[in-house]
């Protein structure tokens, strides 16, 4: 485990036995922590001097979330292997995968690796359509315009009761002065009016709305926050 955003940790942290470097794009449950920018590119830089993978963990930040299919399009970066999930399931089911190129899956053989429930036809039928989804662009196109609109809002909060956000795309990190009470605390407060957020079990709430939300509905749930800051 290195410093998050230092790739010169990363680098000093790799021997002749490192397979791969693991990292999350942009960090969710440490509340939607955005790494510094050319962060991605020096780890694939770093990797390839190192002849080391390169795991990029998308499962909170993939798949449209951040206004890119992958939050490593957001600097051009394509890892070695994806951790995908949540989203890949489209809200019916849970379906989790892990996706990279022959040369790297190809290692393994059928009948190599089991899985409890690998190869289920309803959840890759459901994979399969939001990939397709995807393709279009649309699905990112909305998030990113939504997620402007959101951050202006969320901005507007700042020496409000809020002292900081960072948001990519529909993906935010809204830091809660101390003063009002803890992250848990102004959840469990929106919990009552009716706005599902998660904290970090500290001073920050992570607001992640669908895809589908409509502009009228995150103005709402900003409302409902100022109203819970007292503001």
């Amino acid at each position: 485990m290195v410093a998050y955003g230092d790739a010169d940790a990363v680098a000093a942290a790799i021997t002749d036995d490192t397979a791969a470097v693991l990292i999350e794009p942009i960090q969710g449950e440490g509340g939607v922590i955005i790494p510094p920018d050319g962060y991605l590119r020096r780890i694939r830089e770093i990797c390839d001097e190192k002849n080391a993978l390169f795991i990029a963990d998308e499962i909170q930040s993939g798949l449209g979330r951040v206004g890119e299919t992958f939050a490593c399009d957001r600097e051009g970066v394509v890892p070695d292997l994806y951790l995908l999930g949540k989203a890949l399931g489209g809200g019916i089911l849970p379906v989790s995968a892990v996706v990279g190129n022959s040369d790297v899956l190809g290692v393994i053989q059928p009948g190599e690796h089991g899985s409890t429930f690998g190869g289920n036809p309803l959840a890759a039928a459901v994979g399969l359509r939001v990939v397709e989804m995807l393709e279009t662009g649309e699905v990112q196109e909305r998030a990113r315009a939504l997620g402007e609109h959101l951050a202006a809002s969320l901005d507007a909060l700042i020496g409000h009761g809020v002292t900081a956000v960072r948001i990519a795309g529909l993906w935010a990190g809204v830091d809660i002065d101390p003063a009002l009470g803890t992250g848990r605390e102004i959840a469990e407060k929106l919990l009552e009016r009716g706005v599902l957020v998660k904290d970090t079990h500290g001073q920050t709430i992570r607001i992640a709305p669908p895809i589908v939300v409509r502009a009228t509905e995150l103005d709402w749930a900003v409302e409902q926050l100022r109203l819970v800051l007292g503001r």
